[in-house]
């Protein structure tokens, strides 16, 4: 944003204050200053006027004028094709410096001594080109300096405004800050309204449709007004902001919006038909903007209207046919508060960006409408001559009031790592507008209603530390403990099982957190799912409720690109809906393997060997926590092959589940082979990690091993005969299946499973006859409790 330095010192004195300092002060607290713009000056340039005009008789495009200062007469030969007798204008006289060093000399134009120069907009460094010169109002005294009339020399700061400063989008809003750094005193601007007797309502009147897009429209109606160049005070200050003056109406809205930062529209009132209907856009309703391009509208669009077509897009642009131009008599002024997230919707969804939408965007002030409706008001009357009809016409709006926010000094001071004492803080605070009230849970903060960006704490905190001055701020070296990684273990895990996987020979991928809903449907219920609002693309509409999905994505992805073989992992949060609270968020890790771990070989199956790597890197990773007992049940996974796959279990809960994917899975992804995955819950297996690890003696005695045999149904899972046996005997070490068979002996729903069983005892080293006892014990339990037959 630009601002020149006059324009800030009609509300705060800045008389006193080097240019340097000024810059260096804004930026350190946090206006940062990207340019410094001083306007030259035209030495030797008065306002003079055109006596007398006629044709070069040497030169068809040249002109002879006389022109008068108001105390001589000079002869001047002139090139500019607009130049006319009776016109007020500047005029350089000889040894005059304009603009870019570009001195005037007497000089013969076509044999006719010319005795200075008819100035343009362009030589006097105020446009880059113009066509011809530039007229001035006649009201100007003959002879005033140029300089002060159109304000040249005038030095223009660049100001660069963060989103959420949208407050300092205006000079008001730079001169505020400047009071508060300097602490100097804000000077207030008064202004007089008079009104008619005639009333507004009877020429038009106002009605809000969608009071959540637009809690508040006013309306001023202004009649008699007169269509010509502003005054030239106004046109040089919106010419250093870097907006082209157009005419003293639609002058007055742009000089109130870079004043107060309140955007402002002007409507011709012939062209509203009855009234102002603020609504939604119909489904493709199309509408011919100002910059002359037909607009195609979405429904959730606002609109202005009246009773019969559309007359502008809500914050952002006015229509073609219902602008001011230069037969306007009567004019409709609007001042409103759109909300911010639908101008930003619709402006993003149109490709359009004004100055006003910048504006609503980020957010103006919900309070100062009915002011600055007066204020435009007054101007227009002035400015143009009209007359300001009574009444503001207004939606039944309620005053917009801000959340209080709370604080202490103690949170502000730990937080900036500073030793502020409470008075300064409150000091600080009050030089900015904000009120606080000495409460039993510490200090309640009212901002003003300017502030839209005060919404927390933190807020209040960056309000001390910029002002107070970051320079000011101590640096200090931070203190990280020996035992650090304890602070945070999820992160620690996460990094040692990165390095794990990359050393087994798998590729890390980083996927979005965003999924599409029915890509994720194919793994999960939508119950579960958490819907954007306002999603980055439609491919892109839901949060992931698994992270393996990503990773099959990833690997289809280079499969589709020649790839043969794959072996992927990430580490990454989930989002499950839980009710209409807050979704649970839960870190895990999932890698997949497609074509076989070791990709192509000739002496491999790539499928069975697959689900077997993926199993040995399964107990790898768990093999480096301190966990009880873990188990392996058959997964009820819908998207995993009920036969290939299992659930990770320890104390009768999931650690995660690894297996193949279900061949109906395996379609629904379009993969042509089977794909194996694994996805591992990595704050429950912290939490199930042991605190401390048991040292257990090597026994000096041996170690002795029965095995058995038996022939059990299909059904039964071979994880529970390990437990049972386990539980039989403290002298059984171990008990492992090493063998498994089906076919011929045995029925058809029946399956041979062969278990070793490891005995030892600490004190003794056992007989047959003690390990045989217990090997009788384990297999007439299994008999009775899973119908077993010894084979």
């Amino acid at each position: 944003m630009k601002v020149c330095i006059s324009w800030l010192n009609e509300f705060v004195d800045i008389s006193g204050i080097g240019i340097n300092d000024l810059c260096h002060r804004l930026t350190m607290a946090g206006l940062e200053i990207e340019g410094v713009h001083k306007s030259e000056r035209a030495e030797n340039t008065v306002v003079a006027k055109v006596l007398h005009r006629e044709k070069h008789p040497d030169a068809d495009k040249l002109s002879l004028c006389r022109v008068t200062d108001g105390t001589e007469e000079y002869q001047v030969v002139c090139g500019a094709p607009n130049v006319a007798a009776g016109q007020t204008v500047p005029f350089a006289k000889i040894d005059a410096v304009l603009p870019g060093n570009f001195k005037i000399k007497r000089a013969k134009i076509r044999g006719i001594e010319s005795c200075g120069m008819i100035c343009s907009e362009a030589e006097l460094g105020l446009a880059e080109k113009s066509d011809g010169i530039m007229p001035l109002p006649e009201s100007l005294p003959l002879g005033a300096d140029i300089n002060e009339i159109l304000g040249l020399g005038d030095t223009v700061l660049e100001v660069s405004i963060t989103p959420n400063r949208s407050d300092c989008l205006s000079v008001i809003g730079v001169a505020r800050e400047i009071a508060a750094i300097y602490s100097l005193p804000l000077k207030a601007k008064e202004f007089k309204l008079e009104e008619t007797a005639d009333a507004a309502s009877n020429y038009s009147y106002v009605k809000v449709n969608d009071e959540e897009k637009c809690p508040v429209y006013l309306g001023r109606v202004i009649k008699g007004v007169k269509i010509a160049p502003s005054p030239l005070w106004v046109q040089n200050r919106l010419r250093a902001a870097g907006v082209r003056p157009i005419n003293n109406v639609v002058d007055v809205t742009n000089y109130v919006m870079f004043e107060y930062g309140q955007p402002l529209h002007t409507f011709d009132l012939r062209m509203i038909r009855n009234g102002i209907v603020v609504r939604n856009a119909a489904e493709g309703e199309k509408l011919l903007t100002l910059d002359e391009k037909e607009r195609t509208l979405k429904d959730y669009m606002l609109l202005i209207c009246d009773e019969e077509k559309a007359l502008a897009v809500a914050g952002i642009m006015g229509g073609e046919h219902s602008g001011i131009s230069d037969d306007t008599t009567d004019v409709f002024l609007e001042c409103a508060y759109f909300k911010p997230e639908s101008t930003r919707l619709t402006a993003r969804r149109l490709g359009m960006q004004t100055d006003s939408s910048y504006r609503y965007e980020r957010g103006i002030d919900p309070v100062n409408t009915i002011r600055m409706v007066d204020y435009a008001a007054s101007l227009l009357a002035s400015f143009a001559g009209g007359s300001v009809c009574r009444g503001v016409l207004s939606n039944d709006y309620k005053r917009v009031t801000k959340p209080e926010v709370m604080f202490t000094p103690e949170k502000v001071n730990a937080l900036l790592g500073t030793d502020i004492s409470t008075e300064k803080m409150l000091k600080i605070l009050a030089s900015v507008g904000m009120d606080a009230e000495e409460c039993a849970e510490g200090y309640k903060v009212t901002s003003p209603s300017w502030r839209v960006d005060i919404e927390r704490w933190q807020d209040v905190a960056e309000e001390v530390a910029r002002l107070y001055g970051y320079d000011n701020i101590r640096a200090t070296v931070p203190l990280i403990p020996a035992d650090s990684d304890r602070l945070m273990p999820l992160l620690t895990h996460k990094r040692l099982l990165q390095n794990k996987l990359a050393s087994l020979g798998f590729s890390e991928a980083v996927n979005y957190s965003f999924m599409n809903d029915k890509y994720l449907g194919i793994f999960d219920d939508r119950e579960r799912f958490v819907i954007l609002k306002n999603p980055i693309s439609e491919d892109m509409n839901a949060l992931r409720t698994y992270v393996f999905p990503g990773v099959v994505s990833t690997i289809l992805y280079n499969v589709n690109r020649g790839a043969k073989a794959a072996n992927i992992f990430e580490t990454s949060s989930v989002y499950i809906k839980e009710g209409e609270g807050i979704p649970l968020q839960e870190t895990r890790l999932a890698f997949a393997v497609y074509g076989g771990y070791w990709g192509l070989s000739w002496n491999t199956k790539p499928v069975e060997e697959a689900f077997y790597a993926l199993k040995g890197v399964v107990e790898n990773i768990l093999a480096g926590y301190n966990l009880g007992k873990v188990s392996y049940t058959r997964s009820e996974r819908a998207f995993m092959h009920p036969g290939k796959s299992a659930e990770i279990m320890l104390d009768g809960e999931s650690l995660g589940f690894f297996g193949e994917l279900h061949p109906d899975t395996l379609e629904a992804v379009d993969s042509d082979q089977p794909i194996c995955v694994c996805e591992i819950f990595l704050e429950r297996l912290l939490e199930k990690e042991l605190e401390k690890k048991k040292y257990s003696k090597f026994s000096k005695l041996p170690t002795v091993f029965k095995d058995f045999s038996i022939a059990v149904s299909k059904s039964v899972r071979s994880a529970d005969i390990t437990d049972a046996v386990s539980k039989e005997s403290k002298l059984i070490e171990s008990v492992t299946l090493f063998d498994t068979y089906s076919g011929k002996g045995l029925a058809d729903d029946e399956i041979s499973l062969a278990f070793r069983i490891f005995f030892s005892d600490p004190e003794k080293t056992l007989t047959d006859e003690e390990t045989n006892a217990v090997l009788r014990n384990a297999i007439a339990k299994l008999e009775k409790d899973f119908g077993a037959r010894l084979r």
